[in-house]
């Protein structure tokens, strides 16, 4: 049988899979599913980190999840710069088949995210930091509950000292680091 994208996505629920990752099919999917956590920071190396041996920054959470989960070490970006790659990230797709060619660009609302996928397997999602995938304002079509998350408080864009942040659509000053 042949599937569009989006149908295999539901039938496949990759999420699921995702979870027996361990097992040799999706039909073996055990009730305890292991918690996923992607940490996507720009700009930030391999050897930035301590459990790979870098010699003045301290790591310490990092350091107990790469000691105690499963670790992806060849994790490669699908672009030079932020909004590709995340968006990449989020579809399993290449930049230039969800039409983001530099940063800036919005991801498309018909796009299917990680985030979709996983709640068809029963997973609650959420996105906390930069989005950079298009607005993060309530009823925006491309915002993280509009393409997945369930719960999120996330930035629109870049770094900023007392940053308004995204709580689900509301807006929320914070103050920033002294």
């Amino acid at each position: 049988m042949q599937y569009k994208r989006r149908e295999f996505l539901k039938v496949i629920s990759a999420g699921g899979c995702l979870a027996s990752a361990m097992s040799t099919s999706c039909s073996n999917v055990s009730s305890t599913k292991p918690n996923i956590i992607l940490c996507m920071a720009d700009d930030q190396g391999w050897g930035d980190m301590a459990y790979n041996g870098h010699p003045v920054l301290q790591t310490p959470n990092f350091d107990d999840m790469a000691a105690s989960a499963l670790r992806f070490d060849r994790f490669y970006a699908a672009a030079p710069v932020c909004s590709p790659t995340r968006g990449s990230v989020m579809t399993g797709r290449h930049p230039n088949r969800f039409g983001c060619f530099k940063w800036g660009y919005t991801l498309r609302p018909q796009e299917i995210t990680i985030a979709e996928a996983l709640k068809t397997a029963g997973y609650v999602t959420g996105h906390f930091g930069k989005w950079h995938l298009g607005s993060v304002r309530k009823g925006s079509p491309v915002n993280p509950g509009a393409s997945g998350f369930d719960e999120w408080f996330s930035a629109p864009n870049f770094f900023d000292n007392d940053p308004i942040l995204s709580r689900e659509g509301t807006a929320v000053e914070t103050k920033g680091e002294s």
